[in-house]
């Protein structure tokens, strides 16, 4: 059994490693074929212009002609072979790493960032381009140390003395910039996303006179990036430019030995010149990668990052599918953390709310009430406790399945790039073909004349770059999602607060509708006239339940337990309210 390696991403292209191994090789025949051009140079100097053959001249002129073409076409299949491996390197990684990116709970998704998707470009452009192929040529190097002791020991032996060097250099100038480099990247970051991050809300920024200090603080960002790539450039640019001079006066030094050589009759001419285009031709790939040693860094510091990503990943197996939501939802002491979070948001929680029954969760701000909401839709696990619906605990399901059957409406509606019966059908294939379910949800929700009044109704394109919702509207869309394919558990964090009264009329209509069919729906909610349409009440204070029972019972304490102004509940059930 082989022995696992340090890098995930390194162990997993081990079935790739044969195609590396092959590409390596075929990359010792590219230096060869490219002797043609000097070789022919010499022989048609060495043979054909004392002998004056014509037939000589035409015979070389076909056998390097043919090894050009050789060498033209190795570079293709290589360059080929590359592609072919970074879609290979991309099927076995894009997919993990986007769900693992999104997965992600809180404090580990914003640490992970949207960067660890251009964090596995950067690894697979490296893996698949044109630096590795300049990284193996530059392996091969040393052949044309040997090739050039051919023609005579000086000029290989300035050969090895310039690769010695060079590599010395590079070596060195890696590890006096390695550490600034790691901090300008890391500084990089933080510069980028925080300008994203004034992006997404540059309106109220604008609105409320924030740009100047949101400025001045990218400024200084800023800065500290610039600062940190100076510090890493200063070391690196002594060593381009005794790189450089180096490669400018290598010229000089080949020619005076070649000069000496000759007029001490151990070359002639040719050699000379055979030597200058190998030398040319042997340290071209090492100072390419030089030269771009600050990509190869990046790459390191890219695969870095994706390791530590891919070691956190959870291994355990895929969970066996369970039936669809049925049955009461039980709550038992259940304590959460925000992410990142040291103090408890959720406290001892437990209650049971009866299958198809409506709760309403009240309590004042900060009280955990949307935290309680997204601990019940699976979104921050509990630390401790547990949550069952019917037989089957929560954290049992499938996460995906478990998706399909509930519904959820957040606090921030955001829709999706894409159009409203896409949203609405959360992105669902079969909705295209059989658009039933879509229109049901819409039905339910009661937004048949928000779609009405958009330009093209269902296909109307939403989200960023679509047509501009206003915030109510997104709420009904996002209500008629919650409900999408008749889902049985749903959980609603203050879905009526950016309604008008129509709107707020249609989505009480819902939950009557929603009680009807045996649907356990949960409401957090500010407006306490909502409590006439659920059957039990919930009120949370400082992440503890202070009060939990049926409506009548509940909510003529509420004032007295949450300092809100009483409320007026309307008698008997909600069918008998509604009629």
């Amino acid at each position: 059994m082989r022995k696992p390696l340090s890098s995930p991403i390194l162990n997993e292209l081990r079935p790739l490693l044969p195609a590396y191994a092959t590409l390596f090789g075929f990359s010792f025949f590219s230096p060869i074929l490219y002797l043609a051009s000097p070789i022919f140079v010499e022989q048609m100097y060495d043979r054909v212009m004392y002998s004056r053959s014509q037939d000589t001249l035409l015979v070389l002129a076909v056998i390097a002609t043919y090894l050009i073409v050789m060498f033209c076409i190795l570079e293709w299949v290589r360059k080929k072979a590359l592609s072919r491996l970074g879609n290979a390197i991309d099927e076995r990684f894009s997919r993990v790493l986007f769900e693992t990116l999104h997965r992600a709970n809180g404090a580990a998704r914003v640490a992970r960032s949207p960067n660890l998707l251009a964090d596995f470009n950067t690894v697979r452009d490296f893996l698949s381009g044109n630096m590795l192929t300049a990284l193996f040529d530059a392996l091969w190097a040393p052949l044309f140390i040997v090739v050039m002791a051919m023609v005579h020991w000086m000029f290989g032996f300035i050969t090895l003395l310039l690769i010695v060097f060079t590599g010395a250099a590079t070596l060195l100038n890696h590890y006096l910039t390695k550490t600034d480099m790691h901090r300008y990247q890391q500084m990089s970051m933080k510069t980028l996303e925080f300008s994203q991050a004034v992006s997404r809300n540059v309106e109220t920024a604008r609105a409320l006179g924030m740009l100047p200090p949101l400025r001045d603080r990218w400024y200084e960002l800023h800065g500290k990036m610039l600062g940190w790539q100076a510090a890493a450039s200063a070391w690196s640019d002594i060593f381009t430019y005794i790189i450089k001079f180096t490669r400018s006066c290598q010229m000089i030094g080949i020619t005076a030995v070649g000069t000496l050589l000759y007029l001490n009759n151990e070359v002639t001419p040719t050699n000379t010149f055979v030597a200058m285009t190998l030398l040319m031709r042997g340290l071209g790939p090492i100072d390419s990668v030089i030269s771009n040693w600050k990509t190869y860094s990046a790459a390191m510091a890219a695969l870095d990052r994706l390791d530590d990503v891919l070691r956190g990943i959870d291994t355990r197996s895929r969970k066996m599918s369970l039936p669809r939501l049925a049955g009461p939802l039980v709550v038992a002491r259940v304590f959460a953390f925000a992410p990142g979070g040291e103090r408890p948001v959720l406290n001892d929680v437990s209650f049971t709310l009866g299958n198809g029954r409506t709760l309403g969760i009240v309590g004042p701000s900060g009280a955990g009430k949307s935290c309680l909401a997204r601990v019940l839709v699976g979104i921050w696990p509990p630390r401790a406790g547990s949550i069952a619906i019917g037989d089957h605990e929560l954290a049992h399901w499938n996460e995906d399945e478990l998706g399909r059957h509930l519904g959820y409406m957040p606090q921030d509606v955001e829709l999706l790039p894409g159009t409203l019966a896409e949203n609405i059908s959360r992105f669902d294939t079969a909705a295209a073909s059989d658009p039933s379910k879509v229109i049901a949800a819409s039905d339910l929700a009661g937004i048949q004349d928000l779609i009405r009044s958009l330009p093209d109704g269902y296909n109307t394109k939403v989200g960023p770059g679509g047509h501009v919702l206003s915030g109510g509207q997104r709420s009904r869309i996002a209500l008629a999602r919650a409900v999408y394919g008749g889902a049985k558990f749903i959980v609603l964090d203050e879905p009526n607060s950016h309604l008008d009264a129509r709107a707020e009329q249609s989505f009480l209509d819902m939950i009557h509708k929603l009680r009807a069919t045996q649907a356990t729906v949960v409401i957090v909610t500010h407006k306490l006239t909502t409590l006439n349409y659920c059957d039990d009440v919930l009120v949370l204070n400082a992440g503890a339940v202070q009060a939990f029972g049926s409506r009548d019972q509940i909510v003529g304490r509420i004032p007295r337990l949450t300092g809100t102004p009483p409320l007026t509940v309307v008698a008997g059930s909600a069918e008998g309210r509604r009629s």
